[in-house]
């Protein structure tokens, strides 16, 4: 009884909503009724080779502690008559160091204007007792174009250039200077320092609770610049990105059953991937040209593989129970899903052929929710830990224990990001439910959403040049 109440506790898990629901109906009610009741998301570079590899190496080995690196001001010259301030208030240079700061590698140090030398404090009033290892120089200059943010990346000690970028400072029809500029210069810093891809220049889809539904939104990584995306007035489920950052699909009630849609955020065009029974769950292959997702159309839920069109659906899993949340490897040879097919919900893997599955977990009576991470290395989920919802990162191989990087309960829905170092998953708190980030490493959280309406089921968008949004894109 205990479990059936967490069970309905988890309204982002497919698994508990699809169990919950079909059991709450009354047993002359039809199961695949009480299914479809039961669910209701241009810059060029110039590089040093040799400074980029020494500089990778470096910073690798300081992983356990943060690196310093210091973000100079960005003078603006005097003939352009302006100030560069974001909406805000913030500099584009306070903007940086804040992304350099959250990518949780850096341990950032300003230093103004006339200041000799860097502060002894970082940017969270922190001391700096690491060595420097880099600085950004930046300014704002004119330019064919309009005003130019010229930017290097300098080794702290000889003052050798790594890095030199130069971007507008203003996108088409913007009164303001774009933030979706520096986002995408933290990356290439964090980039050539570290081999990681960063994740600044990122968006996350998640879901949040109106007066009639539950509608879809856009936020960046940093929590600005949120937008709603739809304005359906229905229940929506899951929302996941296609790897192009273009298309999110998600399951829709829209037509009063449940819809797999994918809906194009330029042109705002959706069409339907599949009208099956309690579609949900969608989860596009690496590639894009193929999209995953659980379906009931025998009874419990199965996982299906279709064309990123909807189109020739293949059924991959035949066992008895249910089997749901399907994510696939960044290869796109192997799935990893969530099954009860043994009792309780535990993490498959599978070759994308519906072949050769594995059970991947056994720790705990309850694991769902899973997520491949982009470098392959490791896959993040949901586990119940003494009654309490926290997420956990296994190694995709299995062959490491599980590991809980939260703490106090009421997780769902985690999802990485292009880094494969940061989760976005929402939380329940005092009953209110937002996004927060976690650092899978060392287990720094950090709150992305204050709304009062619940939030949920957050799905983080690769890595993009332009901002993608709702209406299309800006540069």
């Amino acid at each position: 009884m205990k479990r059936d109440m967490r069970m309905r506790g988890r309204t982002g898990s497919p698994l508990a909503q699809f169990r919950a629901l079909a059991q709450s109906f009354p047993l002359a009610l039809s199961f695949p009724i009480a299914l479809c009741c039961a669910l209701m998301m241009s810059a060029w570079l110039a590089v040093s080779s040799s400074a980029q590899q020494d500089y990778w190496g470096e910073v690798r080995k300081s992983e356990a502690a943060r690196t310093p690196i210091v973000v100079e001001d960005f003078p603006v010259d005097a003939s352009l008559g302006f100030t560069a301030f974001y909406y805000d208030g913030q500099t584009p240079e306070d903007l940086l160091a804040q992304d350099l700061m959250n990518m949780s590698v850096f341990q950032v140090v300003r230093q103004r204007a006339g200041d000799a030398a860097p502060a002894v404090l970082d940017v969270n009033g922190d001391p700096v007792t690491n060595p420097i290892v880099a600085r950004v120089r930046g300014r704002i200059v004119g330019g064919r174009g309009g005003p130019q943010l010229e930017l290097e990346l300098l080794e702290e000690g000889t003052r050798a250039e790594i890095i030199r970028c130069s971007y507008p400072v203003f996108s088409e029809g913007e009164a303001q200077p774009d933030r979706w500029q520096i986002h995408i210069w933290a990356d290439s810093v964090t980039r050539y320092l570290t081999g990681s891809p960063g994740c600044a220049a990122t968006r996350i889809a998640f879901l949040r609770e109106g007066g009639s539904g539950k509608e879809l939104y856009l936020i960046d990584w940093d929590g600005k610049e949120e937008e709603t995306v739809t304005g359906m007035a229905t229940v929506l489920v899951s929302p996941e990105w296609h790897p192009g950052g273009k298309r999110i699909a998600f399951t829709s009630y829209h037509r009063g059953q449940p819809l797999l849609v994918s809906l194009d955020l330029a042109t705002r065009r959706m069409i339907t991937l599949s009208d099956k029974r309690t579609p949900s769950a969608g989860a596009y292959s690496p590639s894009g040209r193929q999209i995953a997702f659980s379906a009931a159309t025998t009874g419990d839920a199965e996982i299906y593989v279709a064309r990123s069109d909807g189109s020739h659906p293949e059924r991959l899993t035949f066992d008895k129970g249910i089997d749901t949340a399907p994510s696939w490897s960044p290869s796109g040879d192997r799935v990893v899903f969530t099954s009860d097919r043994r009792g309780t919900p535990q993490l498959y893997v599978m070759d994308a052929d519906g072949s050769n599955v594995a059970q991947l977990t056994f720790n705990g009576k309850w694991n769902d929710s899973p997520d491949w991470s982009p470098n392959g290395e490791r896959i993040v989920y949901v586990s119940s830990v003494d009654g309490r919802f926290e997420v956990a990162v296994v190694s995709s191989s299995g062959l490491s224990a599980p590991r809980i990087v939260t703490r106090g309960g009421g997780c769902e829905d985690p999802h990485w990001a292009p880094d494969s170092r940061h989760v976005v998953f929402s939380r329940s708190i005092g009953g209110q439910r937002n996004l927060w980030i976690v650092d899978v490493d060392t287990g720094s959280l950090r709150q992305l959403t204050f709304s009062r309406a619940q939030t949920y089921n957050p799905a983080w968008s690769p890595l993009a040049e332009r901002r993608i949004r709702a209406s299309g894109e800006r540069g």
